[in-house]
């Protein structure tokens, strides 16, 4: 599997200078238990570390990592300036201004003390004039209404409801738990029982919805964490393996492909689980060319016959 995205090491990276500055001589091995990462790792880091700063990129502007003999403490005596406050361009106040404006705009989803605190504190510097920019909401999802009306009253839901994955359209049942942005996404997160199983469901997918008289049951375990995304590998799906373009790698890296060595030329080889085989010959259809079924011929051929016939369309 791969084991972080870039976004996710980029992150870390960037963290390590301010804490490695305030804390000169740390150890490499509380490092690396306050990153959850090997010692490996926090040594590869800073060895990109040492080869990062200021535009001209002298040794002068470069950050100084200090190892010491043994390599097992470090300190940093340059920093490059990732200490010193953020300082927006107008550009960037106008972009987060804007984005700010669209979060308040949906309520119950958002902490809005937080998003209106964080406009306050831009308008106050005069940071992103957007007297001229109107912002609204997206209109809601025609179920989100109900959906919320079932949290609030703690209630079950009935609805139908349609799983992109399989192209299929269910009815269930569902106690509502919380719900959820993810991916730029609405979820209703629910004890689904149809499946007996606690199950994500994207409001905008929800055909029907009505709520019931029947009180929901309280869940044994509240989980507050926020999932990064909704995709999570079944390992009881064989899996298979794909070649793709190498712009594509978030795709890998999104859905937990595992990759492997030897990649046809300029392609990144990787093996995956998909939900179904459905599933994978969408997605492989959605990435127009960019993806190739290596070990499964007949999703292969299939993918190409509807290919085929989208194009005979177009005649």
């Amino acid at each position: 599997m791969i084991s972080e995205s870039a976004t996710d090491r980029l992150a870390r990276v960037l963290a390590l200078v301010p804490y490695i500055s305030r804390r000169p001589g740390i150890a490499i091995a509380d490092l690396a238990g306050e990153f959850g990462v090997s010692a490996a790792q926090i040594q590869k880091d800073l060895d990109l570390l040492m080869v990062c700063g200021l535009p001209g990129y002298y040794p002068d502007d470069l950050i100084d990592v200090v190892l010491s003999e043994d390599s097992a403490t470090v300190s940093i005596t340059f920093d490059a300036g990732l200490e010193r406050p953020v300082r927006l361009t107008h550009d960037e106040a106008v972009a987060l201004t804007v984005a700010l404006r669209a979060l308040a705009g949906l309520p119950g989803l958002v902490d809005a003390d937080s998003v209106y605190s964080a406009l306050a504190k831009l308008e106050q510097v005069g940071a992103g004039d957007t007297a001229g920019v109107q912002v609204e909401a997206a209109a809601p999802a025609a179920a989100l209404g109900v959906v919320r009306e079932g949290l609030e009253e703690g209630r079950q839901l009935w609805m139908r409801y349609y799983t992109a994955s399989r192209d299929a359209v269910s009815e269930r049942t569902v106690d509502p738990l919380r719900l959820l942005v993810t991916d730029g996404q609405t979820y209703l997160e629910a004890y689904c029982h149809l499946v007996s199983a606690i199950r994500h469901f994207r409001v905008d997918r929800i055909e029907e919805i009505r709520l019931l008289d029947e009180p929901a049951q309280q869940p044994l375990l509240v989980i507050d964490d926020v999932p990064e995304q909704m995709f999570h590998p079944d390992p009881a799906v064989p899996s298979v393996t794909v070649a793709l373009d190498p712009e594509l790698r978030w795709f890998a890296e999104y859905y937990q492909a595992e990759e492997l060595p030897g990649g046809p030329a300029g392609r990144l080889r990787v093996r995956m689980r998909p939900s179904s085989d459905e599933w994978l010959v969408r997605q492989v259809l959605s990435l127009g060319g960019g993806a190739v079924i290596e070990d499964r011929p007949d999703l292969a051929a299939e993918v190409g016959r509807r290919a085929r016939a989208a194009l005979a369309h177009y005649g």
